[in-house]
């Protein structure tokens, strides 16, 4: 494999992470911190641009497998999809001052739906066309921590070079715009990096021109796929906790701790460092104890992290913060490895017990998981933000709330992506391939 491809595949991680990454930690405080729109309004406006999304995914994994042009099966995705998704990220944070009302919510409606198509069209042709890059294990686990390491950058973009930026420029309305533009930009770049220099092999294109069976078949091929049912149901879990943690870390640093976007930016810092570093040992780990129970040891990992952040005292919260988002970067870290080198074992258990590809349908199902968690989780977190009593603003945020909301962001915080981190390691505990020996091939160290 040419090392053009890892280079094209760490970019497209990149361009994925930056978008979803910025949107998920960043927009939902927008809506209620600068466009003054109630948090119950701006939950169930992200809630219908997900259940959009969920039937997307589906059909986007559907079109992707029946695709055959002169570019290839998926790339050609890859460069429509991340030119739109840089359009999107900017329309979503340069909203007309002039709306209000209806129309400022039917104009963050739409701009969702830009964005959730955009992601869409990016995300599951690029997690289908890793399997078409190469067939030997070794090379594809070391593949998956490129992966891992360019979401980190994407990450490290989104979440706390922006932060950043807008600790210097100003959290309103101005600031976010001029901060989407800049990443609408890397976005833009990113695609077209991705486009070029990821290639799908000539032998697996002859391989896949074959008759297609109908989608209510494809999609009875992969309920019965058992061991990625099983992975779904680790990520369904894990995912939802981990969308009501994210969603309310911002909330956490302004309205518990009252420090700058300045410090919410230094804890992404640190987390995505950790997620780095920490890739050779989750690596490691897989390669002598097998990928499902590294996957279980991450789990865990996780649900020891998320219950640190129950433990800080917010009076003195630094640098006890800091450790907890070290923690939970070393956790993620491992989570995200062990889904995506899983992911390709239960691309390939399809094709060599079931008789025939569904490598984008199976993607269009991981990526409908994870944008169906985060519209659970990120619903979750405004509901429980409702009932608490928070109360939206027009430009940086309100500086007092009432005494509930304070004790709504820390179980958001911790207790509840705990649980769900918790629940989610037992369920991957039943984790199981057929062929044990076959899959789980010892791993190359990175």
């Amino acid at each position: 494999m040419k090392k053009s491809a890892y280079l094209g595949w760490t970019i497209g991680s990149f361009t994925s992470s930056a978008l979803v990454s910025a949107v998920g930690l960043l927009h939902l405080r927008f809506m209620t911190d600068s466009l003054g729109i109630a948090i119950a309004v701006a939950g169930a406006l992200t809630v219908f641009a997900k259940v959009y999304d969920a039937f997307a995914d589906l059909l986007m994994g559907y079109i992707s497998d029946r695709t055959r042009t002169r570019l290839g099966q998926f790339r050609p995705y890859l460069l429509a999809g991340g030119l739109l998704a840089a359009l999107s990220i900017v329309l979503l944070f340069n909203v007309p001052g002039s709306l209000d009302g209806t129309a400022l919510w039917i104009y963050v409606g739409l701009t969702l739906l830009i964005y959730s198509t955009a992601y869409t069209m990016f995300r599951i042709p690029y997690l289908a066309i890793g399997r078409t890059l190469t067939d030997d294990f070794h090379k594809r686990s070391r593949l998956m921590t490129f992966s891992v390491y360019g979401s980190s950058l994407g990450s490290f973009a989104a979440t706390s070079a922006a932060p950043f930026l807008l600790g210097q420029i100003g959290s309103d309305r101005a600031g976010h715009g001029l901060v989407a533009i800049i990443l609408g930009c890397a976005i833009a770049l990113g695609g077209i990096a991705a486009f070029t220099l990821l290639k799908e092999r000539p032998k697996i294109e002859r391989e896949e021109r074959k008759p297609h069976a109908s989608f209510g078949a494809t999609f009875a091929v992969v309920r019965s796929n058992r061991p990625f049912l099983c992975l779904m149901g680790f990520k369904l879990v894990l995912f939802i906790g981990f969308a009501v943690h994210i969603s309310a870390i911002p909330y956490y640093t302004r309205h518990v701790l009252g420090v700058s976007d300045s410090v919410l930016g230094t804890i992404f810092a640190v987390q995505t460092a950790l997620m780095v570093l920490s890739q050779v040992v989750w690596v490691r780990l897989a390669a002598r104890f097998g990928r499902r129970n590294a996957l279980v040891t991450a789990g865990l990992a996780c649900t020891l992290a998320y219950t640190t952040w129950a433990l800080i005292p917010p009076a003195t919260a630094v640098p006890m913060v800091f450790i907890a988002a070290a923690m939970s970067g070393v956790g993620t870290g491992g989570v995200f490895l062990g889904l995506y080198t899983v992911l390709t074992d239960t691309m390939d258990y399809s094709r060599r017990a079931q008789g025939e590809n569904h490598a984008g349908m199976l993607a269009g199902v991981f990526v409908m998981v994870e944008k169906g968690t985060s519209a659970v989780g990120t619903f979750a977190f405004s509901m429980i933000m409702a009932w608490v009593g928070f109360q939206s603003a027009i430009g940086s945020g309100m500086q007092t709330q009432p005494n509930g909301v304070r004790t709504g962001i820390l179980a958001s915080v911790a207790i509840v992506p705990a649980l769900g981190a918790l629940l989610a390691t037992l369920i991957m505990t039943r984790y199981r391939l057929p062929d044990d020996a076959e899959f789980e091939a010892p791993l190359a160290t990175a």
